[in-house]
């Protein structure tokens, strides 16, 4: 009878077997996953170095129109090169008194309080500053503590401080330099203020007076960085600014590049004016 049943049930609906699910095993996720993690380790620094490209892109753009600025006010005061700073008179601003504010009526995007427009890097930061200061070969480690948090941002930039005499032995360990700046108190006899010439210069294509690192106030004094602090601003290098208005990116340290005068001596070749 059993039997019978059981042949009867298979006449009439055939044994089918049951299908076998698709899906991935453990082993398939995880080789999957693998493949995933990779790629992204490959792509994700692409991705970044690509759009830190495009900030130091933006950034030279704006150092070019305050290249330009540079040169205006230099035929606007008798070839003088735009001071970091000034005495400020009555009713001047801090703003109006540092560098960017002198070059605001000429770029009018940006230059006044806090830091906007040309003046501003996209890619500026403390942590920047910091780490480029703090190199054994910059002002060393923990340098610009005491000038952190900032108080008053002016510009992601910084301009060359007046240079009254040279540094250096002329050696490779200890080049010559002499900064191309203008201090802007009253030139001499009346004060110690030095205002600089584009007459003066030899090499303006050569002379380094704006570069990526900074102005602002902090620790209750006016604080200007440039040159070394500047370093590590745009994947491993820095913006700069030249005295015949043009402006280019420099790998590394922009100090660290020598060159040597007829007597044999060492000079930095971007901040040795004279010769």
């Amino acid at each position: 009878m059993r039997s019978s049943l059981l042949s009867q049930f298979s006449a009439n609906k055939p044994f089918a077997p049951r299908s076998r699910s698709v899906g991935f095993t453990l082993i398939e996720l995880l080789v999957v996953i693998a493949i995933i993690a990779i790629l992204a380790a490959i792509l994700f620094p692409v991705f970044a170095q690509a759009r830190e490209k495009a900030r130091q892109t933006a950034c030279l753009s704006n150092q070019k129109q305050i290249g330009i600025a540079v040169m205006m006010y230099a035929g606007d005061y008798d070839e003088g090169v735009v001071p970091w700073i000034s005495a400020g008179a009555p009713g001047e601003t801090r703003a109006q008194r540092l560098w960017s504010g002198k070059l605001q009526p000429y770029v009018k995007n940006g230059g006044t309080f806090p830091a906007s427009g040309v003046f501003e890097c996209p890619s500026w930061s403390e942590e920047k500053v910091k780490q480029s200061a703090n190199a054994t070969t910059c002002d060393g480690p923990g340098a610009l503590d005491a000038y952190f948090p900032m108080l008053e941002y002016y510009s992601s930039y910084g301009i060359a401080f007046q240079g009254e005499t040279p540094s250096g032995t002329g050696t490779q360990a200890d080049p010559i330099y002499q900064f191309p700046g203008s201090y802007g108190y009253p030139p001499p006899p009346t004060s110690t203020g030095v205002t600089r010439y584009l007459t003066e210069i030899a090499r303006p294509a050569e002379q380094i007076i704006i570069d990526d690192a900074g102005t602002w106030v902090g620790g209750g004094y006016f604080l200007i960085t440039f040159g070394c602090e500047g370093a590590d601003m745009h994947t491993g290098g820095a913006n700069q600014i030249f005295l015949d208005g043009h402006a280019k990116w420099l790998a590394r340290d922009p100090q660290r590049y020598l060159a040597q005068r007829a007597d044999g001596k060492y000079i930095q070749k971007y901040f040795y004016w004279p010769e």
